[in-house]
């Protein structure tokens, strides 16, 4: 039997991914910095370069996506269930009145 492939990750998921494909920058820019904490803070100079070519990559990589991503957050919103055949409102005889904040409606309509 084929898996299912899951499509709603967890946050350490996420993280571990972005680790996992910025490895090669985060050493480029993490070991100079430790070692310039352990022997000379001259190394830490060795990280600038680093990440200067870090952040050139992502807003690069930022510029290119942008399309896509615009498309993707831009997807109308699913709409909001409505109310169930045969559940009348609640007159409370004050038309002006607010429901209040504890009502299961108001809670339902927060899920």
């Amino acid at each position: 039997m084929a898996e299912q492939e899951r499509t709603c990750r967890t946050r350490q998921e996420k993280a571990v991914a972005w680790a996992a494909t910025h490895a090669g920058e985060l050493a480029g820019v993490g070991a100079p910095l430790i070692g310039g904490a352990v022997w000379s803070p001259w190394l830490c100079l060795l990280a600038a370069p680093g990440a200067a070519a870090w952040v050139a990559s992502e807003l690069r990589l930022r510029r290119t996506t942008r399309t896509a991503r615009t498309s993707i957050t831009s997807a109308d919103p699913p709409a909001l269930p409505t109310a169930p055949p045969g559940h009348d409102q609640q007159a409370t005889g004050d038309g002006d009145q607010a429901e209040t904040a504890g009502s299961p409606e108001r809670k339902e309509a927060h899920r």
